[in-house]
């Protein structure tokens, strides 16, 4: 098996490509991401790792990076379904703030989202962030799809 070397000498907002030996280059490939989004007063720590199929968001305050919580969002089968499911796999109970933003993402860009996000956001801070989120998205799509 083939070791794999990440230097952690990339920037943020730079990508990095982990290709498996001998195997197919578009079928095989990882990509990793990360930016620093500006939330007014707040900055936030944006970690993405894109596989094939789906997509792992860590996202923590720039002042201290945990990984509390973990959730998976999964768009529907049923195309004329419209909600995205989502589950919490590690943290906290029923409906996470990871939940919530896994099952949005998945239903936006219909592809399996794992989300970490560990803001301790309020009911303001929350919907602030998720805007920021959305909008770098938009404009580094092939960092997230």
């Amino acid at each position: 098996m083939e070791n794999l070397r990440i230097s952690d000498t990339a920037a943020a907002g730079d990508a990095v490509q982990l290709n498996g030996h001998g195997h197919n280059q578009e079928a095989g490939r990882f990509t990793s991401h990360m930016t620093i989004l500006d939330n007014g007063p707040a900055q936030f720590i944006v970690r993405v790792l894109k596989m094939n199929g789906s997509t792992m968001l860590i996202i923590n305050s720039k002042e201290s990076e945990v990984f509390d919580e973990l959730a998976v969002g999964m768009p529907p089968r049923d195309s004329t379904k419209s909600d995205a499911l989502s589950s919490t796999i590690m943290g906290g109970y029923g409906q996470t703030e990871s939940s919530v933003l896994a099952a949005k993402l998945s239903k936006r860009y219909r592809r399996q989202f794992f989300v970490s996000l560990n803001i301790g956001g309020d009911r303001l801070v929350t919907p602030l962030f998720e805007k920021s989120l959305v909008t770098y998205m938009q404009s580094h799509l092939d960092h997230f799809v």
